[in-house]
């Protein structure tokens, strides 16, 4: 039985080294790739899942792995197992015999058009990359107070000026995003930073929400949304999750 060992993010090149690995040992003698819909059909229906053949592996594997809107690579053994959740989602449903890390390498080359928008309480950052390239960016400040720890009508006033001044920071980031955006074909839409915080963008900003799918899940780690953060942000969107298996 196939249980969890490991689990962590990867770079692209890193991830690409690790197919390379797994193509010279020679252990792998399934390929499976599904796309997010399919993944999520898994996971509803649990153990009982019947897709194009019954798979208890593959079943066990999604119980590890869980939702994901970016699809799934899976390449299994007799006793060992490799799925990677990848930064863009996969295009179509695959079974192969042995080792085909094509369509995933495929991905992971190609130079989409990625929309950013790196957001913390007072701070912003939004950016256009293609692959490696960044292609438009801006990067603002805007005052919010911190939270006011006195009680009484005081307290009340402060709460109604800090709302205010997030409301204010949530719709500018919005306006820049609809800005900077605007001259190009956006294929993704990733964000990063304070995971409240953007719940709350989310919610204000009826531009990202009308992305739809386009708007990927995964939140991309930044300290701090700034030129800097942009200038690398490549690194973070093409940054995969790996689960590593083995029998038991």
């Amino acid at each position: 039985m196939l249980e969890l060992v490991e689990s962590h993010r990867t770079s692209k090149a890193r991830l690409l080294r690790l197919l390379d690995e797994t193509a010279g040992a020679d252990w792998v003698c399934r390929t499976i790739y599904l796309t997010a819909e399919t993944a999520a059909r898994v996971n509803n229906a649990g153990r009982g899942a019947r897709i194009a053949s019954p798979d208890d592996a593959l079943v066990r594997v999604m119980d590890a792995v869980g939702q994901t809107d970016t699809g799934l690579a899976l390449f299994l053994g007799e006793r060992r197992a490799i799925a990677v959740c990848p930064p863009f989602p996969l295009r179509a449903d695959a079974r192969r015999d042995g080792l085909d890390a094509a369509p995933l390498r495929r991905l992971l080359r190609a130079e989409f058009v990625v929309g950013v928008v790196l957001l913390r309480l007072g701070r912003y950052a939004v950016g256009v990359a293609r692959g490696a390239r960044l292609l438009a960016s801006k990067t603002s400040a805007r005052y919010v107070k911190n939270r006011h720890r006195a009680g009484g009508q005081s307290q009340r006033r402060f709460e109604r000026s800090r709302e205010r001044l997030v409301r204010e920071l949530y719709d500018k980031t919005c306006e820049t995003a609809q800005t900077i955006f605007a001259p190009f074909e956006i294929d993704y839409i990733m964000l990063g930073g304070e995971s409240g915080t953007l719940t709350g963008f989310t919610q204000r900003c009826r531009y990202v929400r009308e992305f739809g799918g386009k708007a990927l899940a995964r939140r991309l780690a930044v300290e701090q949304p700034n030129q800097k953060a942009l200038n690398n942000i490549a690194f973070e969107v093409y940054k995969s999750r790996v689960y590593l298996f083995q029998s038991v």
